[in-house]
């Protein structure tokens, strides 16, 4: 199987901006944990993955547990789907959250990746257009730039969880704990934001994730149905009736260390 790396999945930001571009507090009260499992769900290594094709369904539940014990929660389903080649497709449904299905008309958003094209796709059923955004040329990285130390990075600990299986795959466990120091955020005490991580070798990718948030609740992603035949290739092009508009590419950084 080969890697390529150095390109960043332009769709993952477009589709987060079509998810939580409204800001914390609206449609459901998004925040940054949701965005984090949707990293995980198109596999946040800023790499593209050859040779593994495989199609499945993710399932995204969020729990907010609020002052007076009750409990707000929701739940996002999407079909998934990656090619030979390295294109990705997800079709996400927001049956459960009621603002973002009524923008939505109730259509799901589909996001493609298409490393071969160079181009990344979201499409809108409702009015059979395409946003599209060209991925951009990878930068190198400064030759002294691994030795600098990460910002925050003094307050994450991480444990290795070791090796299990699941949903018939053979998954490397890991737990990333982030300490917010007391007065950092106006807290009065430190807060602890743990991520557990459950990542297969032989797919690529997140089969299980687990974000416990105190200040906007706990989230579980979990990859079910995974099937490893080649997808059908329609799958991962625009229809030819739709109507294609060109998004201004993002930047973004060189690829990641020792890739």
């Amino acid at each position: 199987m080969v890697r390529r790396s150095g390109l960043i999945s332009l769709g993952t930001a477009l589709l987060a901006a079509s998810l939580f571009g409204q800001g914390p507090g609206r449609h459901g009260g998004a925040g940054p944990g949701d965005f984090e499992v949707v990293r995980a769900e198109f596999g946040g290594h800023n790499k593209v993955v050859e040779g593994a094709p495989y199609s499945a369904q993710a399932v995204t539940q969020f729990t907010q547990t609020l002052s007076t014990g009750d409990h707000i929660q929701r739940t996002t389903n999407a079909s998934m789907a990656r090619d030979s080649q390295g294109r990705t497709r997800t079709e996400r449904s927001f049956g459960s959250i009621g603002a973002l299905s009524a923008e939505h008309g109730g259509a799901p958003t589909v996001m493609i990746f298409d490393p071969v094209a160079s181009k990344s796709y979201v499409l809108d059923a409702r009015s059979h257009t395409a946003r599209s955004m060209t991925i951009p040329a990878a930068r190198t990285r400064p030759a002294n730039e691994n030795a600098r130390t990460p910002r925050g990075q003094a307050n994450v600990k991480t444990e290795d969880l070791g090796t299990q299986t699941m949903q018939g795959l053979s998954v490397q466990g890991k737990r990333v704990t982030r300490a917010i120091p007391a007065g950092k955020e106006g807290n009065e005490k430190e807060i602890d934001i743990v991520t557990e991580t459950w990542y297969s070798p032989e797919l690529q990718a997140v089969v299980m994730s687990k974000t416990s948030d105190p200040r906007f609740g706990d989230s579980v992603y979990q990859l079910n149905a995974i099937t490893r035949v080649e997808p059908d290739p329609a799958l991962f092009t625009v229809p030819a009736d739709y109507t294609v508009k060109e998004a201004r590419p993002m930047m973004r950084g060189g690829p990641p260390p020792g890739q």
